[in-house]
């Protein structure tokens, strides 16, 4: 994890708040806690690569309605999601009078590098997969199967079940973080139906670099997760860096795919997407009747092009960097 000098301001964490946040769930960790009824209904987690759009996917489910999902205010009660649901349940949900003054929200499609805005929004909710997932003793983004054993898994879906048994409806994430773990996510749950949202390379590779500007202030210093080709990885040039980085998660992720059942996994390119983002949402009410479930959405019109592009609005490649993109991803393909 990089320390806050590494990181521009606008990115650096609140030492205030992390240091209350700690706290404040430390206390709830065991508080309010029931052994809660497994989720009946499938959970869906999207995968893909940073910076292949899966947080205006993310929203555009989260607006249907018909999903619960990890909004920037439970995403602060992150060891105990029953309680941070309950407490958005008080201040928001049932406060239909809005006399606490939380329902100002107009920037539902906005987003900062995977940051949302408003009570509602969705949070990437990294903070609680990180107590269970845990990759500082690793370079990479993957856990061996000893390091799988030692997870409380169901300690891991009994809070997630919180979603499902406090709403009712099912519960849509991102599980980006395991990329590299997809036949052991299913392996404790085989109701995960995973969504894997591809990008084409060289844009997905291009909207990388500039995360690395706009995060770090410079394009030499490795932002998001870490494939296990980093150690091959980490010697090249930047431009170089960004495509292995997509081109390698990709495959992964195919990878861990390919011994899941069908109805567990859906594919879906980012053009696709957004060419007709209804499209994905009739896909995953099959994948539900798979599961002998019902997911009801009315049709939503919705502009998606224009906020999927303007969340991921890029400069143009220099030739130069073109080209050693392109030449980079002929070599690792051959």
């Amino acid at each position: 994890m990089n320390s806050n000098k590494n990181i521009t301001k606008a990115f650096q964490k609140d030492n205030n708040l992390e240091k209350v946040l700690e706290e404040l769930n430390n206390e709830l960790q065991g508080s309010f806690f029931k052994e809660l009824e497994r989720p009946k209904r499938p959970i869906v987690l999207i995968m893909g690569c940073a910076r292949s759009g899966s947080t205006v996917l993310l929203q555009y489910l989260s607006q249907l309605g018909n999903f619960s999902y990890p909004t920037n205010l439970i995403a602060r009660f992150y060891k105990n999601p029953y309680v941070g649901i309950k407490i958005q349940q008080v201040l928001y949900d049932f406060d239909p009078l809005n006399q606490l003054d939380f329902r100002v929200n107009d920037k539902k499609f906005s987003s900062t590098l995977g940051k949302t805005y408003g009570v509602e929004s969705p949070s990437e909710f990294w903070y609680f997969w990180r107590q269970y997932f845990d990759f500082s003793k690793s370079e990479v983004n993957y856990l061996n199967s000893k390091e799988l054993s030692k997870i409380n898994t169901n300690e891991f879906i009994n809070k997630l079940s919180a979603f499902e048994n406090l709403t009712s409806i099912p519960l849509v994430m991102k599980g980006m973080m395991l990329n590299w773990n997809i036949p052991f996510l299913h392996s404790i749950y085989d109701k995960f139906i995973f969504i894997n949202l591809k990008r084409d390379i060289i844009p997905n590779a291009q909207s990388l670099l500039n995360a690395r500007e706009k995060y770090f202030n410079n394009i030499d210093t490795w932002y998001s997760f870490k494939p296990k080709e980093y150690d091959f990885l980490k010697c090249k040039k930047p431009q170089e860096q960004v495509v292995g980085q997509v081109y390698y998660t990709q495959k992964a992720i195919e990878k861990g795919l390919k011994s899941i059942p069908n109805k567990n996994k859906i594919d879906i390119s980012y053009d696709e997407f957004c060419e007709n983002p209804f499209n994905l949402v009739k896909t995953l009410q099959k994948r539900f009747e798979q599961f002998d479930d019902k997911l009801e959405i009315e049709f939503i019109e919705t502009q998606i092009k224009e906020m999927v592009f303007e969340s991921h609005v890029s400069t143009d490649l220099s030739k130069n960097s073109e080209v050693l993109m392109s030449n980079f991803l002929k070599e690792i393909k051959s």
